[in-house]
């Protein structure tokens, strides 16, 4: 495939300041995104086990997740259909006997969430159990990484929903893979503000100094070789990635040097690129290296606030190392995700002046406008 130019040849306004602070838009996005596309919401192993169970907030919805007897996944909203008493109180634990009960009427579910029992109710003719079940909620898995859907029209299975992203992993085997570290970050800003930092680098050489000594190209502002002005098209070089890591590295760390035992199955091309994106809107992407893995997701905690996760994710080899050098596989992406923070935070606190009415977006910005289109047409707006 022929590699082209993508900047942007005009200046292009971006979203109004208002979509970033103004809680009934807020609301608007939440329905057009976050209910209606298949969302992260953590790893797989926090139901694990039959009959355990994790509650995931998701806007101002409440989702249950579990296991039936056969380790079948299951979600429902965590609600009863009674008179919609939430179902489980704590965050996470096991069903006592396989059945969910509701602690205010005792109302009782199978895990495949069918209604079973309704302890001490009078009878009625016109009651019938097949009427009430709970209701379901789309779940899938990944990568050790679990997917809900809420928009109970949704077509598109979760893998039909990642696209490509599962395929361009397919090498790393991410199935046989072991967290190595987890952390998360409640950010004071948008969603939006996130995936427009992630989706430039012109930021980078003032905010990742060190990440542009690993990546020369960000040392330019450049997200590709095709930013760079005096770029030519070169069809032979088309028909490999871009070498995108300085001469000397070879993975994301401090100094670019390999931390741990490189994934074995990676082919001399991916080894040649030294990271490897897959991205899925609006809740998470997976960035592979040749010696570990990230998984990052967010969800939206407010107008301004965001909840950003990130897991790494080590070959079998490194797991089994007791001498790994974890601190060293994580150094730089736990430093770069902290600058991405405060320059996301900052971005969003001057969101707010009163003369702000929106900005605009710069030739190598052009990730960002398309993410903007993306939004509009989430929207339905022109």
């Amino acid at each position: 495939m022929a590699v082209t130019r993508k900047t942007l040849t005009r200046l292009v306004e971006t979203l109004p300041s208002e979509y970033y602070y103004d809680p009934d838009h807020y609301e608007r996005e939440l329905d057009a995104f976050w209910y209606r596309h298949w969302i992260c919401v953590g790893s797989s192993a926090a139901v694990a086990a039959p009959r355990s169970f994790r509650v995931v907030e998701l806007g101002d919805q409440s989702i249950v997740i579990t296991r039936d007897e056969a380790s079948q996944l299951h979600a429902f909203h965590n609600t009863c259909r009674h008179r919609g008493s939430i179902l489980c109180e704590h965050v996470s634990g096991q069903f006592n006997g396989g059945r969910i009960v509701c602690p205010y009427h005792a109302w009782t579910y199978t895990l495949e969430g069918e209604l079973e029992r309704t302890p001490r109710r009078l009878p009625s003719d016109d009651f019938d159990f097949a009427n009430f079940p709970l209701y379901r909620v789309g779940v899938s898995e990944w990568a050790g990484f679990l997917f809900i859907n809420l928009d109970e029209q949704h077509t598109a299975s979760a893998q039909q929903a990642l696209g490509n992203v599962p395929a361009l992993f397919e090498n790393w085997k991410l199935d046989d893979t072991t967290v190595g570290h987890h952390m998360h970050v409640d950010l004071d800003c948008n969603w939006k503000v996130f995936w427009e930092n992630f989706d430039e680098c012109y930021h980078c050489p003032g905010v990742h100094p060190e990440l542009c000594q690993v990546i020369p190209l960000y040392g330019n502002g450049w997200v590709s070789v095709t930013d760079n002005p005096d770029w030519q098209p070169d069809e032979q070089a088309s028909a490999s990635p871009e070498p995108r890591l300085a001469p000397d590295a070879r993975t994301w760390s401090m100094d670019g040097g390999s931390v741990a035992p490189e994934f074995e199955h990676l082919t001399k091309q991916q080894r040649r690129a030294g990271h490897t994106y897959g991205v899925s809107p609006p809740s998470c992407f997976m960035v592979a290296h040749v010696d570990y893995a990230r998984m990052v997701y967010l969800l939206p905690l407010g107008p301004e606030k965001t909840r950003l996760d990130v897991t790494w994710l080590l070959n079998p080899l490194t797991a089994a190392d007791p001498n790994a050098r974890i601190e060293d596989i994580i150094a730089l992406g736990k430093l770069v995700v902290e600058q991405d923070g405060r320059a996301c935070e900052l971005n969003q606190r001057g969101l707010r002046s009163r003369r702000f009415g929106s900005g605009v977006l710069v030739p190598q910005e052009y990730h960002i406008a398309d993410f903007h289109d993306w939004i509009r047409a989430g929207l339905k707006l022109d």
